[in-house]
C-alpha cells in the first residue's frame, strides 16, 4: 500500500506547476505596520503633564516668603527724633520738649543696650544693678539717666531757650555713645 501512495504523489507532482519564487512577483512589497506605543506610555505622559501644571499653579498661588523686618538702628533712630524735637522745641511748651527727649533717650537705652529704661528709674537701673558690671560704658550715662528722670517726673526747663539746651546735651550725649 505504500507503494500505492508513492505512485499517487509522485503522479501529483508531474501534473502540478512548478513552484515560483517568494514573494510572488504579482504581489506588492509587503509592507510592515509598525507597532503603536504601548497605552501605559500615554498613561504616564499624561500624569506627568498633570503634575508639572499643578506644580506650576502651586508655585504661582502660594503666599510670598514673609520678609524680615528691617533691623533697627537705635543710634540714628534716637538722633532722628532728637533732631526733630529739636526743630519743634521753639513751637512747644518746654515741659513737652522735656518728656520727648527722656522718651527718646529711654528708647535708644531699650534698643541698642537691651535695658529695660522705659519702664525703670534711675535708681533702679544703676543703684540696683540691673546694668551688666561688664558694661562700665553705660555706668557714664547715670547724670543722664537722672536727667531724664527729672525730665519725665519733674519738668526742670523753664523757657523754650533751656529745652533747645536741654536737646542739644542729648545730642552731645549720643553723639560720645556713638563710637
Amino acid at each position: 500500500m505504500l507503494a500505492f501512495v508513492h505512485a499517487f504523489l509522485a503522479q501529483q507532482g508531474q501534473q502540478a506547476p512548478p513552484l515560483q519564487p517568494l514573494p510572488h512577483p504579482e504581489l506588492p512589497a509587503p509592507e510592515l505596520v509598525k507597532p503603536g506605543l504601548e497605552w501605559w506610555v500615554y498613561a504616564a505622559a499624561a500624569v506627568v503633564v498633570l503634575m508639572l501644571l499643578l506644580l506650576a499653579l502651586w508655585l504661582l498661588m502660594r503666599p510670598a516668603k514673609a520678609q524680615l523686618p528691617p533691623m533697627k538702628k537705635p543710634w540714628s533712630t534716637a538722633m532722628n527724633r532728637l533732631r526733630e524735637i529739636l526743630a519743634q522745641s521753639s513751637q512747644q511748651p518746654p515741659a513737652r520738649t522735656a518728656a520727648d527727649v527722656s522718651e527718646a533717650l529711654r528708647v535708644y537705652f531699650l534698643d541698642r543696650y537691651k535695658i529695660p529704661a522705659p519702664f525703670r528709674t534711675t535708681h533702679e537701673l544703676f543703684d540696683q544693678n540691673s546694668i551688666p558690671s561688664t558694661s562700665s560704658r553705660l555706668h557714664r550715662y547715670a547724670p543722664l539717666a537722672e536727667l531724664w528722670d527729672q525730665l519725665s517726673f519733674a519738668p526742670v526747663p523753664a523757657s523754650t531757650s533751656e529745652a533747645g539746651a536741654l536737646v542739644q546735651k542729648a545730642i552731645t550725649c549720643l553723639e560720645e555713645d556713638r563710637s
